[in-house]
């Protein structure tokens, strides 16, 4: 595996340990060799004798000292990616992207890896295959009916996604979420900045929108992915429109963060629902041996096709059923009665789950093993219908 050079500018030579001792132990450093340097001069010397440095990020004094200092190194610099480390937004007048120096260590390296993909269009291998010749991949986890298992799935879908080094992204876009149950974290309950103020950031300030969600997002160490704290006010999501939700996908799609988003959609068929599931790669939707589920699924398809025509027709061809609380062994059906196709791996009752404060992302091995297997199917393309629809 390549090693690509990362150059760290800081004066603050504790600072800087503390960084390379990080990286020497976290999945970052499989990947990037830190060169750190606490003055100009070095930094100076190091890039007129011509080595590499895939990425700089430099804090804008010592940036703009080199620059004064030396002409060489800095028509070398301007070949160079550079982010300036800053301690408030503004520092470096606009001269470069900005990353604050002093914020948790995975985020700023995640902000890192982020800048350098965009810029150089890279993507993991995994990934390659999901994501689109521009933007991120989406694919939504759906139900016409409620309690289904969709947020079960599309978590473990991100962790597997996640797991194979796939940048991802997972937005819950349910009415009435239950996310933290599943993650056990009181962060999304909608305490801190999210959802919310996304949206207000997109309506009030759209230029600045991918710049606040870059600052804002977070990582769960068990999701494997990024997400947004739910909404602080409620009837922010209850009033949602589609065309802010459209806005909202848009933004998470084109930032050049993510390969994949999981969206993670509650029950329903008006114009929010189907303006994202036109925005859709890939619509998943759940459905178990439960007569009432696979009544209301019918039901919905049906109400589609009358309501939306054929806008439900072109989103239909992105569906496949997915079979979940199979019993153990159970293949599931090729196709259903409305000629809609199911998924060729199903998902297993987890009765780990049956007691409501057990149900805990990753809790049960064989739900997540199969939700693996699922992700792998579609990162490896799967059948013709299944992945281009």
């Amino acid at each position: 595996m390549k090693r690509y050079q990362l150059a760290v500018a800081a004066k603050e030579q504790e600072y800087v340990r503390r960084l390379a001792e990080y990286i020497r132990d976290s999945p970052f450093g499989q990947q990037w060799q830190l060169i750190a340097f606490t003055n100009a001069k070095a930094l100076g010397e190091h890039v007129e004798k011509g080595y590499t440095i895939d990425l700089l990020a430099s804090q804008p004094g010592l940036y703009a000292e080199l620059r004064a200092e030396s002409m060489v190194a800095a028509e070398q610099l301007d070949r160079i990616l550079t982010v300036a480390l800053v301690l408030k937004r503004g520092e470096s007048n606009g001269q470069q992207q900005e990353l604050l120096q002093y914020q948790p260590l995975p985020s700023l390296l995640q902000g890192l890896l982020d800048i350098y993909a965009a810029s150089a269009g890279h993507s993991s291998s995994a990934a390659a295959v999901l994501a689109p010749e521009e933007g991120a991949k989406v694919v939504t986890v759906y139900s016409s009916s409620g309690g289904t298992g969709k947020t079960a799935l599309a978590l473990h879908l991100t962790n597997a996604a996640g797991s194979q080094h796939c940048r991802t992204f997972y937005l819950n876009l349910e009415r009435w979420h239950s996310a933290g149950v599943w993650l056990g974290n009181t962060h999304y309950a909608g305490a801190e900045e999210g959802l919310s103020e996304l949206l207000y950031e997109l309506k009030s300030q759209p230029e600045h929108a991918g710049q606040w969600l870059s600052e804002h997002r977070k990582r769960h160490s068990l999701l494997k992915g990024d997400f947004l704290s739910a909404c602080t006010n409620t009837e922010d999501r209850i009033t949602l429109g589609a065309d802010d939700a459209a806005r909202l996908l848009a933004l998470i799609k084109k930032s050049g963060q993510y390969d994949l988003i999981i969206v993670d959609l509650d029950d329903g068929m008006d114009e929010l629902h189907m303006t994202l599931l036109e925005s859709s790669d890939q619509i998943l939707w759940l459905v178990s041996d439960d007569e009432g589920i696979l009544a209301k699924q019918s039901l919905a398809y049906r109400y589609g096709e009358q309501k939306w025509g054929a806008r439900f027709q072109r989103v239909s061809q992105r569906v496949n059923l997915i079979h979940n609380r199979a019993k153990k062994n159970a293949l599931p059906p090729t196709m259903n009665r409305d000629g809609i196709p199911y998924m060729p791996i199903a998902l297993p009752e987890a009765p780990e789950w049956h007691n409501a404060t057990s149900a805990k992302l990753l809790s049960s091995p064989a739900y997540r093993a199969a939700a693996g297997r699922l992700m792998n199917y579609m990162m490896r393309g799967g059948e013709q219908h299944a992945v281009n629809g």
